[in-house]
Order: C-alpha cells, then structure tokens, then sequence
C-alpha cells in the first residue's frame, strides 16, 4: 500500500486578510486530496486560528468539515497540533488549548488529537507512526519549546525501533533548526528533539510556522525536517503552498510541493511548473 500525506499549515482562519475565502479553501483541500489519490492522511501542522481568536475555530470548522463531508474523506484520517496562534487565552482560566481541543475533537470525531492534557500524542495508522507535538504548550507566543519528559515518555510506549512498513512522522508547528536573522521563535530545546528523533528511527518532522518551503536531511538524511508554506496567509516574499509525500516500497520518501495561487487550475500549482 502506497503510504501518502498531504500537508498543510498557518491557515490563519479569523485573519481578516487571508487570501482564501471558505470557498477556496474547501477547493483547494478537494484538489490535494484528489492529487494524493485513496488512502491518504491529511496533516494540518498548526495556527488554525489567527492570533488566539476563538471566531478561527468557527472559520476552520465551517470550512473543513464541509469539504471533508463533500468527498467523503474519513475523519479519522486527519492529523492535527496546535500552533501559537492557537494560544487562546481565557478569562475563566481555562486550558489555552480548550478552543483548539474543541475544534480538533468535532473535525477528526474523537479526543486523540487534543492537547489541553497532554503536549505529545501518539497517534498511530497502519501506513504510518505519528509522534504530534505541542511546542507551543508552555503558551508562550514568542518561541517554541518541546515538553521533553512527556516526548520521551511517547517514545519510550513506540519503542527503540519502527515497524518495518510504519515510518515514524514528527507532526509540530514550529521549525527546530534557525531560518533567518532575526527570527528568534525556533524552538529552544531542538537539539535535545532531534537526537532523541534520530535515535528512535524517525523518517520525517513536518512543520510550519516559517510560513516557507524548507527541506533539510539530518545525519545520514535518513531523517527529512520538512517546513511548508502557509496556506491562506500574506506573507511578503513567500508564497502560500501546500505539499504531499508519498512513501515508495523501500519507504523512500517522494515530494511535491505545490503553490497556491488563483489563477491556477484547482488552485494549485506544482513547483515544477514554475
């Protein structure tokens, strides 16, 4: 069985600048999901909402259970971590992921991608072993930072080694290796991060965040650190992207990466057609 994820991230719903309309966003989602073929898992890595504004949520559900009904896209076949912009801080005190817990549990239809209790999950498929961290679980805005006893607590329940045929996914928002100049939101314990995802045979760590296409091969390259565009946002001199991988019989890893653009057929355009 072909083994094959469909990425997006930084969908920035409440943002009152966002490029794509609930419209668009339901087309573009149904032209990836039809690129990517039966079978596929659709990971969102995080800022679903726009600077902790609950409305996002209403946006994002609006939006996403519509297409996901509209194609018959199992629920739970989709893999979601917050973001700092899912940071939404309460007057009453509550998690600051209640809003984004809420939303998680009415798109997949279940609780194993809520993060009011824990900030690492497993999440696991026969295709493949998701480790889905929460950097943004210390709540603060300005950098990410990974709660290392619970990830190697997770680590320690998936065991030294994967299953031949499961690849090992890091899903998380934020980037661990640093991207420009000034940017001082990577995460701050990432060295202690990687190590432990080399060690435990991880093939892939997909994330967002820089709103920006990165790849990067880790050690041997045997370990792929993937970052993605943002889906709907204005980000001057970046454009908003979207990307699949595909796992051949070896579990080499395959990519294409895709712009998203209006005046392309479906919304997308592949790198290649540039």
């Amino acid at each position: 069985m072909t083994k094959t994820l469909v990425h997006i991230s930084d969908l920035h719903f409440g943002d009152p600048k966002g490029v794509l309309n609930r419209h668009d966003v339901g087309s573009v989602v149904r032209a990836l999901l039809q690129k990517a073929g039966p079978g596929a898992l659709l990971l969102l890595s995080g800022d679903i909402s726009f600077k902790g504004e609950e409305r996002g949520y209403t946006e994002a559900s609006e939006a996403l259970s519509q297409v996901v009904n509209d194609v018959g896209f199992p629920r739970n076949q989709i893999v979601v971590c917050p973001g700092n912009h899912d940071v939404v801080v309460s007057a009453t005190g509550s998690s600051p992921f209640s809003a984004f817990d809420a939303w998680s549990a009415n798109l997949r239809g279940d609780k194993r991608c809520t993060f009011s209790g824990d900030s690492c999950r497993r999440v696991t498929f026969p295709e493949a072993d998701f480790l889905v961290i929460n950097t943004a679980y210390h709540a603060d805005f300005e950098y990410g930072f990974v709660d290392l006893p619970k990830m190697e607590s997770v680590l320690a329940e998936m065991g030294m080694m994967p299953v031949s045929g499961q690849p090992r996914i890091a899903l998380l928002h934020h980037h661990l290796i640093p991207f420009a100049r000034n940017d001082h939101s990577t995460t701050r314990n990432a060295y202690a991060v990687l190590s432990a995802l080399v060690r435990h045979g991880f093939a892939l760590v997909l994330h967002g965040h820089q709103h920006a296409l990165l790849e990067l091969g880790i050690g041997d390259g045997s370990l792929k650190i993937c970052g993605v565009g943002s889906f709907r946002y204005v980000t001057p001199g970046f454009v908003n992207g979207a990307s699949i991988y595909r796992f051949d019989e070896k579990d080499r890893v395959l990519t294409q990466h895709y712009a998203i653009s209006k005046d392309a057929p479906g919304f997308l355009r592949a790198f290649t057609d540039f």
